[in-house]
């Protein structure tokens, strides 16, 4: 098992996911999302007119990459315990 394939698939992992929820924050702080005068959140449009559907799916993407980031992590941190394995061996 290659250890340097793993730190950089981690690395790419964790940059890629970091990049993602940089992006869908941002995008959840355009949203910008307006209830109705009834104060009923279900029918809240943005200005544009758009549903609240995509802030929901905003969200779940949020979460989604923050998975990813957490995964790759995880990633990182066994690469490490296989490298202080392989240098305690090897001393």
């Amino acid at each position: 098992m290659a250890v340097n394939p793993m730190l950089t698939s981690g690395a790419n992992g964790i940059q890629q996911g970091t990049k993602s929820l940089n992006n869908v924050a941002q995008e959840i702080a355009e949203l910008n999302v307006k209830s109705n005068p009834s104060g009923s959140e279900a029918d809240g449009v943005r200005p544009e007119g758009l549903p609240l559907d995509e802030l929901a799916d905003a969200m779940v993407d949020l979460k989604l990459y923050a998975r990813q980031v957490q995964a790759s992590a995880k990633v990182v941190e066994t690469a490490d315990e296989v490298i202080g394995f392989l240098l305690d061996v090897r001393a």
